[in-house]
């Protein structure tokens, strides 16, 4: 659109001009009919000229009128662009057109000053999240330059925002962090300190242009702590398992030694090969033991390809009695390596058919497959008694069965996760029993 030129005639001087051009042809006419009536000169000049008065006052009083509503229109705009929203266009008459159009003036006012304080209200609250959330977050432009840097940023970066509004993002180490939709963990050198923290950005427009935000949440101390907790629960069960071991075998030795030292006749030969028996069925558990942990820490990784679900559950179920199997679709597929998951499904089954036995319970045990959100969930449900200590399920080496051996649900939670998916066991709710859930990738 191209700019007026400043000669141009304004608006309100185009309507001045149009209302003397309408007010000329009655004049004109007023004229000739006073030149042919037989008054005085000096009357007709008088009518000619309070009429003449009367036309040029209407003219710029209509212009008046107008340059007041438009400049009225104008400031309230102009208030409204500057943020200013408490003046109002004055109320004129109560069905006129100008009324309505100052009354639509003043409803958006109305509108955008109240828009403006939910605004600055979210803004406030905003700014209060930002300022004490635990998360450090850092606000990227579109030249890749910092534009926003929290406390928890500043803390953990140990610098002020101040020095670096406007510094390159690589100046942080962010740099990796810029591609779309970036989630990782990784390792950052802070102050000659290491931190693990993951790494999540996603992007926002301001202006038109990309922004990225990147939030750095430090698991450092809960990595320590979940590694701590870790330690805690397998020493617990590691000593548990080498003191029932390692207890009879030095109290047998001892009671061996002090026989051979008294003399043959205190100990007759069949305890002496009683206690030997003893020491070797411990140290063979032991052994055992020890192995079922070597096979906790070297469970190799899956040869995953599309497996048919309604296959891969038909193959499991049918080496055990009592399954019953809810229909699937037979086009479901699930991304995995077969063996594995069938090694899971077949503990999981094999849980169930030892809950029911032990529950004398008669009921079937139900397995079934249904497909959502590009996950395929896999479901058990028994009618055992349920789980009662829910915490230690999946502690290594812990289980309440006379010869369990307390790796299975272990060893299956680890496949499932190898596998990109979550292994979880609740107790159910509408009667005893409990349900095994199975969430894997389906591509």
């Amino acid at each position: 659109m191209s700019k007026p030129a400043e000669h141009s005639t304004s608006y309100e001087n185009k309507l001045l001009r149009l209302s003397l051009l309408i007010g000329l042809l009655p004049l004109l006419l007023l004229t000739v009919a006073l030149f042919y009536i037989d008054i005085s000169i000096y009357f007709k000049m008088l009518v000619l000229s309070l009429t003449t008065a009367v036309v040029i006052f209407g003219a710029f009083e209509i212009r008046r009128l107008i340059v007041a509503q438009l400049r009225t229109a104008t400031n309230l705009m102009e208030s409204l662009t500057s943020g200013d929203f408490s003046l109002r266009a004055k109320m004129r008459g109560s069905n006129s057109a100008l009324n309505e159009f100052n009354q639509l003036l003043n409803s958006l006012a109305d509108s955008m000053a109240q828009q403006n304080l939910v605004n600055k209200e979210r803004q406030i609250l905003l700014h209060k999240i930002i300022s004490h959330i635990d998360v450090a977050i850092v606000a990227v432009d579109h030249h890749q330059c910092i534009s926003l840097m929290n406390p928890a940023a500043e803390q953990l970066f140990d610098v002020k925002f101040s020095r670096l509004d406007g510094a390159p993002v690589h100046m942080l180490g962010l740099a990796t962090a810029l591609p779309k939709d970036y989630r990782e963990v990784v390792e950052f050198e802070i102050k000659q300190n290491r931190k693990k923290v993951y790494l999540h950005s996603d992007e926002y427009f301001e202006q038109g242009n990309k922004h990225r935000l990147i939030f750095i949440t430090d698991i450092q101390d809960i990595l320590r702590d979940e590694e701590r907790s870790a330690w805690q629960r397998l020493l617990r069960v590691l000593s548990h398992e080498i003191n029932n071991s390692l207890a009879p075998i030095a109290s047998i030795s001892e009671s061996l030694h002090q026989a051979s030292v008294a003399g043959s006749d205190v100990l007759a030969p069949s305890d002496f090969q009683e206690g030997l028996a003893v020491i070797s069925e411990r140290s063979l558990h032991l052994n055992d033991f020890i192995k079922r942990y070597q096979q906790l820490t070297k469970l190799p990784e899956p040869q995953k390809a599309m497996i048919s679900l309604s296959q891969l559950i038909a193959t499991s179920a049918r080496l055990f009695d009592n399954i019953e199997v809810n229909a699937i679709d037979e086009h479901w597929q699930c991304y995995g390596d077969e063996s594995q998951l069938e090694q899971v499904l077949v503990n999981l089954l094999k849980n169930a058919c030892e809950a029911n036995q032990s529950a004398s319970s008669s009921g079937h045990i139900a397995i079934g497959a249904q497909l959502f959100d590009n996950k395929v969930q896999i479901t058990i449900t028994d009618n055992g008694n349920g789980i009662s200590n829910m915490d230690n399920i999946f502690v290594p080496f812990y289980t309440t069965k006379n010869a369990g051996s307390g790796i299975g649900l272990v060893l299956s939670r680890q496949i499932i996760r190898n596998h990109g998916g979550e292994l979880t066991l609740v107790n159910r709710d509408d009667k005893q029993g409990v349900i095994a859930t199975i969430s894997l990738p389906n591509c």
